[in-house]
């Protein structure tokens, strides 16, 4: 299928992919809007993080109409193949078509969210569209925590209804999204001389998953499992010291893959049929969600030092009572979507501490917070101190929304077929505008793109021409 440039969505998303725009690095492209707004004669603020709103009157015969949000993300990940020499701090994406898709040579395309800051300038220019009075919201560092969201301030904004364009997938709307803040447990360790062998405990093969998207799917967390392993061999009488404990990469992904090493006098054999039969067990509880998981024990090159008794079994109880996966669903609406859950994303144990990290999520702010007292609790009870990140907030659903029941009515009039109405776990802007405007009605919108924030990110051109014409008589509805 054609890209083509004489449709303006099309024209002003390849106008952005010439700009570079990863996160932190947006200002070009935030100057390059305020000029398109002075271009067009539109009133605009830009802010210190160069977040962009621009202001659009309503059309004749919408001026008596209740005004509405537009907002989307400018950055993009920013993600290239090895080979790629690509400079993402000057250099055009270079974009190609391939079938329906519009990709970016061996480069992440930004289609997240650029599909949805392209469609705001098409509407923007357009004068001859329909619509209430408009505010245009271009926010910055989505992708690193919602950070130029989290910054816009109240008086940027005189509309209490909000559409977000950050990829609900065409054939959906979302109608609430979970909050988080991320919990770092930091237990200070001592280290002793060690005489005894070594082994490695591996966990692998697990699924594993962004915990906003996969933590309802039952699988399993290779941190968790390889304490449950270690508290097996305790409950045995095997006494043995952690040398090692490494786990995961980040806080909000389901861990996949963990390491424990440990020394001890105990037999070798003895050790290996209670991690086999610990293993059998745990494979057979997880055969249906995470069929291909591994646990293995083998010996280990000899280490110089351990950790004392007391922190070795302080580390590995507190990792084997810490809370996580799911904790809540929502049994209102159709799925049982989740709503609260807890994820264990790392773990590491390196010089004088040992960090464990922690994601907890809900559309309820209160539920994060009970989450996070009581890792935090947990911590204290084995000597770990609690500090805290990345707060973004939910946007919890409700059930009556005169914005959705408009959305769904032109969506089944241009489908025929009814409009998904689902609730995310994961977090987005939305959440920001329903903590500073708790009576904003809310939905998503925006065309199907896949694969973001990897090489093989595209656009799907079809729905991104569809989509089109589901936003504008959507506006014009309003």
């Amino acid at each position: 299928m054609e890209f083509d440039l004489t449709k303006p969505y099309c024209h002003y998303f390849n106008e952005i992919c010439k700009i570079p725009h990863g996160s932190g690095n947006e200002k070009a492209l935030s100057d390059r809007l305020v000029a398109f707004a002075k271009e067009c004669g539109l009133d605009y603020m830009q802010d210190e993080l160069w977040n962009v709103v621009i202001y659009k009157p309503a059309s004749a015969g919408y001026e008596d109409h209740p005004g509405v949000v537009i907002q989307a993300h400018m950055d993009m990940v920013c993600e290239k193949v090895p080979e790629s020499d690509h400079d993402f701090e000057k250099d055009p994406l270079a974009l190609y078509t391939e079938g329906d898709h519009l990709r970016a040579q061996g480069t992440t395309l930004g289609a997240d969210d650029g599909m949805g800051c392209a469609y705001m300038l098409a509407i923007l220019a357009d004068d001859t569209l329909a619509h209430p009075y408009l505010e245009c919201c271009f926010t910055t560092q989505e992708e690193t925590g919602l950070v130029g969201a989290q910054a816009l301030k109240p008086e940027y904004f005189k509309a209490r209804r909000l559409i977000n364009l950050d990829g609900a997938g065409e054939y959906k709307t979302y109608m609430g999204m979970g909050g988080g803040e991320q919990v770092t447990l930091t237990k200070p360790v001592t280290w002793e001389d060690n005489d005894k062998p070594a082994y490695r405990l591996r966990v692998s093969g697990l699924l594993g998953g962004h915990s906003g998207g996969m933590i309802d799917k039952e699988r399993a967390n290779a941190g968790k499992l390889a304490a449950r392993v270690l508290c097996a061999l305790k409950r045995e009488g095997i006494c043995f010291y952690l040398t090692g404990l490494n786990g995961g990469t980040k806080h909000n992904v389901i861990m996949p893959e963990a390491e424990a090493v440990f020394v001890t006098d105990a037999d070798p054999d003895r050790i290996r049929r209670i991690v086999e039969s610990c293993g059998s067990e745990i494979t057979a509880e997880y055969e249906q969600s995470d069929p291909d998981i591994r646990i293995t024990v083998e010996p280990a090159e000899p280490v110089r030092r351990r950790l004392t008794e007391r922190d070795s079994a302080d580390l590995m109880h507190l990792l084997y009572l810490l809370p996580c996966g799911l904790v809540a669903r929502n049994p209102a609406v159709e799925g049982e979507p989740p709503v609260t859950s807890v994820n264990v994303g790392v773990i590491s144990l390196d010089g004088t501490q040992a960090k464990i990290g922690v994601s907890a999520r809900s559309g309820l702010e209160c539920a994060v917070e009970e989450l996070k007292h009581r890792v935090a609790l947990l911590g204290e009870l084995y000597g770990a101190a609690a500090t805290y990140s990345g707060y973004y907030p939910g946007w919890k659903y409700e059930a009556e929304s005169e914005l959705r029941e408009t959305m769904k009515q032109v969506f089944e009039s241009l489908y025929q077929r009814p409009l998904a109405c689902l609730i995310g776990h994961g977090g987005n802007e939305c959440g920001v505008f329903k903590k500073m405007f708790p009576e904003m009605e809310i939905v998503t919108s925006g065309a199907i793109y896949g694969k973001i924030h990897t090489t093989e990110e595209f656009l799907d051109l079809a729905s991104f021409d569809r989509s089109w014409v589901l936003l504008t008589r959507f506006l014009e509805a309003l």
